[in-house]
Order: structure tokens, then C-alpha cells, then sequence
């Protein structure tokens, strides 16, 4: 269960990333520490961790997740760059890339710019503002399909960033919180390249 459940938050994942050709956010440079609660039938209620790292107004953009399964703690990389979706498990030193380009039924989500066919095709609405850590969050309600399920999900953006995202998959919810923003920052490049000694496998893209 909890396996599936992962593959749903990468499939929404997915569905935010952009081919690094437009500006995403309103921030040049940032690193958002995040923790992810998952609620789910069948398993203990669990916290993820992770880090994002955003440079040059989100044209580079990576994450760090650390959680445990089984047992074992492990590292899941995540990064979007020339149109691909990578993501690895560090210590497996295995990873996937998805090609975004042929995701027939793909459209990448950009919060400072929502067009109508992107606002229609996940059926997102606006429901006012709300205030989170400190900053005034437009808060968003939206329909996603992924996995062969439907996610009903509500966001709240700053800057175009989502700093708070609640989603609920099969009657499990899933709640992910920014609990720290660090804006300006230096990042460190390697952040941004991908790991020499992980063998990333093309995979066929099932959103």
C-alpha cells in the first residue's frame, strides 16, 4: 500500500515539473525543508523529510527525500532537467527518468502563469488567501489523474512555490509542509547535477 501511495505523490510530482525553459517561481534562490505526513489505511502514520533546492527562479530545481522502509533509511533524488524527470535511490545507486515529452496527457503546472487550459484540464479553483509560515498563500483546489486514481488535492502558493499541499488518494491523505524557507541562499552546484555513479533506466511514463 504504502509502495502505491509513493508512486501517486511522484505521478503529481511529475505533473508540477516544467522543461526548465520558463521562469517558475517568484524567488531567484531558495531551500524549502519539508515533511510529508502520510495517513493511510492499512499502515502507520509515517513523516517523510525532504529538502528542495531552487536556483534561477526555478529553471534548476532538485529535492532530497529521506524516509525508511522496512526497516532501512534511504535517499530518493529527484531532479527535472532537458526535459527528463530523474529520480534515484541513492544508496541502490539505481534510478529512472521519465521523457515528460511523451506524456500524451501531460501539462506542467506554473503557478505564476495558470493558463485556462491547464486551470481546466485539473479543474483547479482559486479559494481565497491564507496565511502560512508567515506568508500570504494563494490557496488552490484541483483534480489530478494519477496512477489509473484520481487525487483531489488543495494547495496553497507563494510565489508561485507550493508551501502546503494536502491530497487525499483512495481515503489515505497525504499533507506536505514547508517548516523552514531559506530565500537568497548560496547553493551548492552539486545540487544541481546529477549523481556520476547512478545508472538512471529510461522508463515509459503512467500518469
Amino acid at each position: 500500500m504504502k509502495k502505491s501511495i509513493l508512486s501517486v505523490m511522484m505521478a503529481v510530482v511529475v505533473m508540477t515539473a516544467s522543461f526548465a525553459q520558463e521562469k517558475r517561481y517568484g524567488v531567484e534562490r531558495a531551500i524549502l525543508k519539508k515533511n510529508t505526513v502520510i495517513a493511510a489505511m492499512g499502515i502507520t502514520q509515517q513523516t517523510i523529510s525532504s529538502v528542495q533546492y531552487i536556483d534561477d527562479y526555478g529553471l534548476k530545481e532538485s529535492a532530497e527525500t529521506f524516509m525508511s522502509m522496512q526497516g532501512q533509511m534511504f535517499t530518493i533524488f529527484t531532479m527535472m532537467k532537458d526535459g527528463y524527470m530523474f529520480s534515484a535511490n541513492i544508496a541502490a545507486k539505481q534510478g529512472t527518468k521519465v521523457n515528460l515529452a511523451a506524456m500524451d496527457d501531460y501539462k506542467s503546472v506554473n503557478y505564476l502563469n495558470l493558463s485556462n487550459e491547464v486551470k481546466e484540464k485539473y479543474q483547479i479553483a482559486e479559494k481565497g488567501s491564507e496565511l502560512f509560515l508567515g506568508k500570504n498563500c494563494q490557496k488552490y483546489e484541483l483534480s489530478v489523474a494519477a496512477q489509473g486514481q484520481t487525487v483531489q488535492a488543495t494547495v496553497w502558493v507563494w510565489q508561485g512555490l507550493p508551501l502546503k499541499s494536502s491530497m487525499n488518494v483512495a481515503g489515505n491523505t497525504i499533507v506536505e509542509e514547508a517548516t523552514e524557507i531559506q530565500e537568497g541562499v548560496e547553493i551548492a552546484k552539486e545540487k544541481f547535477e546529477l549523481p556520476e555513479d547512478v545508472f538512471f533506466m529510461e522508463v515509459n511514463p503512467q500518469m
